[in-house]
């Protein structure tokens, strides 16, 4: 007899219960391949989503910050103004004058510390001046600003603003009006 070898036809592989294909490997192993690219397709998109989200959340809280900083400078330089046994209002020349103001008989301290922009990360803020004196600050950041409505009443001109250095912190009046005598 001679040697006779058995090999099953192509159709009768591919046709085969055993779960396996022509080349000896499992049927599911694309699909498990394919359920594992997507798996970490996935992953890394649902990384990236949280990414923006905490990096827009962090640009929100800059932006309170900076408002808070606003409204730090202008109680500063309103206190300032009207310092007690200082003769004649007046507004600081820099912003070093609101940390020790010696303008009359005691040091006073109307800022504890120059604060850092939280854009930044400096204190180089703009200033604003009324000739040789200060009368507001703004950063000095060129980003837009991604609070555009929902600003208190005295920083309700914010929401036109396209760029943070925008907004402004002016002290108004910068100085007091004289006291009008009553008419008789």
């Amino acid at each position: 007899m001679a040697n006779f070898e058995w090999r099953p036809s192509v159709k009768a592989c591919l046709s085969s219960r055993s779960g396996r294909a022509a080349a000896g490997r499992p049927r599911s192993a694309g699909w498990a391949l394919l359920t594992a690219l997507l798996s970490a397709m996935l992953v890394g998109l649902s990384a990236t989503a949280t990414q923006i989200s905490l990096r827009i959340e962090r640009e929100r809280e800059r932006e309170q910050q900076l408002l808070l900083i606003g409204r730090e400078v202008l109680a500063a330089l309103r206190s300032y103004r009207d310092a007690v046994g200082v003769t004649q209002p007046e507004l600081p020349r820099q912003l070093s004058d609101l940390l020790d103001d010696r303008r009359s008989v005691g040091v006073m301290r109307h800022l504890r510390r120059i604060p850092l922009d939280p854009f930044t990360g400096k204190d180089d803020w703009g200033l604003i001046r009324q000739g040789d004196r200060i009368v507001g600050i703004y950063s000095q950041t060129s980003r837009a600003p991604l609070t555009r409505r929902g600003f208190p009443p005295d920083f309700a001109d914010f929401d036109k603003a396209t760029r943070l250095s925008d907004w402004r912190f002016v002290l108004s009046p910068a100085v007091p009006l004289p006291k009008q005598e009553p008419r008789s």
